[in-house]
């Protein structure tokens, strides 16, 4: 068939894995997932580029930020940058980018009718049925073509999910930066955090010149070291954040790295973690470009920056902070917004998956919040807790359910608060962005 609609495409997109679901008896990705699939149809279609030109980005924290800090310094370098992330808020597009423009819908479905034999011949060819050829991989040579069409120089490419095993893993990479590793995906990826780490570790292989690590956990780093060896630039060894200060319109810090020291930088988004995050994206791109990176363009860089839904202020009167927490180690950094803003009154919208954290979640968003609703985006294909009024009320006596988020959206607005947090998985996200109207196609 050819392909006249995005919705047709991304029907297709999870087709392979939808087939070999019902086959899958176990969550593991070492078991199920075949990138040798992915690998084969890059070849076919001469879609594999030098790994000079890739850098491959993973971590349970923190890495789509990364990417997109690095994407943005690195274009402000005067490279063409390809980024590739996931997930989405609001438009599929959004996956896929040059110098922060999503690719258009005419050219992903030309792309995608264009690989779609091939791609048929080898889902096809298919022996075990618990493989499938990844909605990852499919999606990694639609924006390998995009990047090849707009001649890129360098391609930030952030993992799905694990590391070793992941569709993108199959693409040499000069570089690999590894941002905060956490227990997460337990199953997919193993049963403890040596499990999680090794996953992790798996993008740095022979072809991989250079290593960046984010800031770890003491137990993750020492895991990390015995894996990778001292050979890395390591968060708080070889680089580091100091005089960091917050404010509603984002921090200030300055950052000593293995190249230079970087004086009053400022940085437009709400979080200490976010100051970790430009700490590892500087030091990579400084590793990339094999020098310190001039003071004026970083400044620049930083400042310009947008990355949505990682505490994100998009209204006033009352103030209005959206988040994509899906665990209780991310949803605590909420408490950072409070000495910002008037928040006598605090109404949370939670709506995180029946496979994440949503009892953390609820648990921290209940030790700050007035009012506290659990809910679901207007549009998932996620599966939501059936229980989580319950355990919203073992921790909030007052909290209450509402069918989807534009309903718990409309109520709360009736009881007047000066804070709302919206909390919760990409899709409760991009239903906000929507509610709020914001267009996410041209990020800069």
């Amino acid at each position: 068939m050819t392909f006249q609609t995005m919705k047709e495409a991304v029907t297709y997109i999870y087709s392979s894995l939808l087939k070999a679901k019902p086959f899958q008896a176990e969550e593991n990705d070492t078991v199920t997932r075949a990138p040798h699939l992915t690998k084969e149809l890059l070849s076919c279609l001469d879609l594999i580029p030098s790994g000079d030109k890739v850098i491959l980005v993973t971590g349970s924290k923190g890495k789509g930020s990364t990417s997109r800090m690095m994407a943005a310094i690195l274009r402000k370098m005067g490279l063409k940058v390809g980024l590739f992330t996931s997930p989405h808020l609001i438009d599929y597009n959004e996956r896929i980018r040059v110098n922060g423009k999503a690719i258009s819908d005419e050219a992903f479905l030309s792309y995608l009718n264009e690989h779609a034999p091939i791609m048929d011949k080898i889902t096809a060819s298919i022996t075990n049925p618990q493989h499938y050829l990844g909605p990852t991989g499919i999606l990694l040579s639609v924006a390998l073509a995009h990047f090849q069409t707009e001649e890129t120089d360098i391609n930030v490419i952030e993992i799905g999910r694990g590391g070793a095993y992941d569709d993108t893993n199959v693409l040499e990479n000069k570089w690999a930066v590894l941002s905060k590793v956490m227990e997460e995906h337990l199953g997919f990826l193993g049963h403890s955090l040596e499990d999680i780490v090794r996953h992790k570790v798996g993008i740095v292989k022979e072809c991989t010149d250079h290593a960046v690590i984010g800031k770890q956990s003491e137990e993750a780093l020492e895991l990390m070291k015995e894996m990778i060896g001292k050979s890395a630039a390591f968060y708080g060894e070889d680089y580091m954040p100091a005089n960091v200060v917050a404010s509603l319109s984002g921090s200030t810090f300055t950052l000593q790295t293995k190249f230079g020291r970087y004086d009053d930088l400022s940085l437009p988004l709400l979080g200490s973690f976010q100051v970790e995050n430009a700490a590892l994206a500087i030091q990579a791109c400084e590793t990339v470009m094999g020098e310190a990176l001039p003071r004026d363009i970083l400044k620049e860089a930083l400042r310009e920056l947008r990355w949505p839904g990682r505490l994100e202020v998009v209204a006033e009167n009352p103030t209005v902070v959206l988040d994509g927490s899906i665990n209780r180690i991310s949803a605590a950094y909420l408490k950072e917004v409070l000495p910002l803003v008037d928040s006598r009154k605090i109404a949370t919208i939670i709506a995180v998956p029946s496979n994440k954290d949503y009892e953390g979640v609820i648990k921290v968003c209940c030790e700050f919040s007035n009012i506290l609703v659990v809910t679901r985006p207007d549009n998932s294909h996620k599966m939501f807790p059936e229980d989580a009024l319950a355990v919203a009320r073992k921790f909030h006596d007052a909290a209450i359910e509402v069918d989807l988020l534009s309903e718990a959206v409309a109520l709360v607005r009736t009881l007047e608060p000066t804070l709302i947090f919206v909390v919760g998985t990409q899709s409760m996200i991009g239903s906000a962005k929507e509610i709020w109207k914001d267009s996410l196609m041209d990020i800069g």
